[in-house]
């Protein structure tokens, strides 16, 4: 159990209900009656205004079901040290669109402990140091998200790789440390092949299907990945880019490319860069899952055209 938080001035809200409904986090007893007094904790707690979450931890009714109420207080419950892991901890990460329906909290602490169905406590046998989020104590991103992966989507495994080196979040170093440090991470290989695509320049799944599935090969070598260009004054960050043919691959993704102003962002850009002598092709995600062989011939064709002239 943490101890006692400061409380605010009686007088800044009209009662204890009122207060303790500012925000869905938990409070103790002992910080309840700090802001109360005792007789007036029974009263919300008899009326259910306020609710009891855990062993001496309440929250106000109406955040009883809330991803944010429910883990501060089981990091209130289990105590110092204590922390949200795997899903728990990349939905505090901003990672998950969703926060999981069961929240996972790692703890040193070797008091047996009888949690509720929404909540699983672990007790890792590797060292974890914890970040402070959102005033939630969570596992580092890198550690997260090989803790979590196993539990998510296809989709969600992509954006929590992805979409954390691209934010700034977890880099490749960070992961590569991570994979080679834990002892057991669900779905290592399957997690160490995207983080090897990243590494190798893919920022998203359908670049990660063109380097792993399709583009590869001696064919394919000269193609730089993730290469940016100059042009009228703007920077453009080109998939696939052969300097020899001047030859540029874009892959093309159904959700980001269905916008009439993206379209136009496309042309536009694929016009500029043709000024400059760099002719684009794109590829759609369709193509690339379901006719990867078309895909290369296609690229491989063009580039050679572009070479013989």
């Amino acid at each position: 159990m943490r101890t006692l938080r400061a409380m605010p001035d009686p007088a800044a809200t009209a009662d204890v209900t009122s207060y303790v409904a500012l925000r869905p986090q938990a409070f103790t007893r002992r910080e309840l009656e700090a802001f109360a007094t005792p007789r007036k904790v029974r009263t919300a707690l008899d009326r259910g205004t306020i609710v009891r979450l855990l062993p001496n931890v309440y929250v106000a009714a109406e955040h009883s079901e809330s991803f944010e109420a429910r883990a501060d207080a089981a990091l209130t419950w289990v105590g110092p040290g204590a922390m949200l892991i795997g899903a728990s901890a990349l939905y505090v990460w901003t990672l998950l669109d969703e926060p999981p329906t069961t929240i996972d909290i790692a703890t040193d602490d070797t008091h047996r402990l009888r949690p509720p169905p929404w909540l699983r406590v672990h007790r890792p046998t590797y060292e974890l140091s914890s970040r402070h989020v959102n005033d939630l104590s969570v596992a580092p991103a890198a550690v997260a998200i090989a803790q979590g992966y196993a539990d998510l989507t296809a989709s969600e495994q992509s954006d929590a790789v992805f979409g954390g080196i691209a934010r700034g979040l977890v880099t490749v170093a960070e992961l590569r440390a991570v994979l080679a440090s834990m002892p057991r991470i669900r779905q290592r290989r399957r997690l160490t092949s995207r983080v090897e695509a990243a590494a190798r320049g893919a920022e998203s799944w359908l670049e990660e299907v063109g380097l792993q599935s399709v583009f590869t090969g001696r064919e394919f070598d000269p193609f730089v990945r993730q290469h940016r260009i100059r042009c009228d004054g703007r920077s453009y960050r080109l998939d696939m880019y052969d300097p020899f043919s001047r030859l540029a691959v874009e892959l093309d993704g159904a959700t980001w490319h269905r916008t009439d102003s993206q379209r136009l962002r496309d042309i536009r850009r694929d016009a500029e860069l043709a000024a400059i002598g760099i002719q684009t092709i794109r590829l759609a995600s369709a193509d690339l899952v379901e006719r990867p062989q078309w895909c290369r011939d296609m690229v491989l064709r063009a580039r050679d055209q572009r070479v013989r002239r």
